[in-house]
């Protein structure tokens, strides 16, 4: 982080939103996208810097990244934090299908997440080890049954879904985490929103 506590604090008396993550996390960037059009502060966090990562602690005790301070409020989770964008901004709300395909995009993306940090601590993945097990017969299982309904049209609509679909698939791209070719429908649906000035903004570097 660029800033000490102590004056990030201070700026929240007159910053109306706050928001704390990392450039590439999907479970950021689908926020960034979310405040497509608000005014709000975007601070960068560093979680592989350990003084960066020990500051953001004195803010977020779960240690996870989004986190967004409005005013008061406190908010330590992305869905957290999505159910109230939409209701402050009077966003509509995802219907329990949408939500179902979030929860399935959520799955890859924690089971890549596991995969990845596993790789940087130098483990080998593999399928001897239960932990890498579980995160690789899950992977494909899920991909393709969000591939099935990318192909009956489940991301076609520019909501939650979708916005947690190109997030995810963008991160994978960025970081070289998993081959996705197989799944056309997947990026053909990726594809029809690759275009909107929000997704472009807000690619992961």
């Amino acid at each position: 982080m660029s800033i000490a506590i102590d004056t990030t604090l201070k700026r929240h008396s007159f910053m109306a939103i706050t928001l704390y993550g990392s450039i590439p996390s999907p479970y950021v960037r689908r926020i960034r996208m979310l405040l497509e059009g608000q005014d709000y502060q975007f601070e960068v966090v560093d979680l592989y810097n350990d003084e960066a990562r020990a500051e953001y602690a004195k803010l977020n005790p779960l240690k996870k990244m989004p986190m967004m301070i409005n005013g008061e409020q406190k908010l330590y989770d992305s869905h957290v934090i999505a159910q109230y964008l939409q209701h402050k901004f009077n966003l509509a709300p995802p219907s329990f299908d949408e939500l179902n395909l979030v929860s399935g995009v959520d799955a890859v993306v924690d089971s890549l997440i596991v995969i990845f940090y596993g790789k940087r601590s130098e483990f080998e993945i593999s399928k001897d080890k239960l932990i890498f097990q579980l995160q690789l017969e899950r992977i494909p299982d899920v991909l393709t049954w969000l591939n099935e309904q990318a192909k009956q049209g489940g991301f076609n609509h520019w909501g939650y879904a979708s916005i947690a679909l190109v997030s995810f698939v963008n991160w994978v791209e960025f970081r070289n985490l998993y081959d996705l070719t197989p799944y056309k429908d997947l990026l053909a649906a990726v594809d029809l929103h690759r275009e909107r000035a929000i997704v472009k903004s807000t690619m992961p570097t």
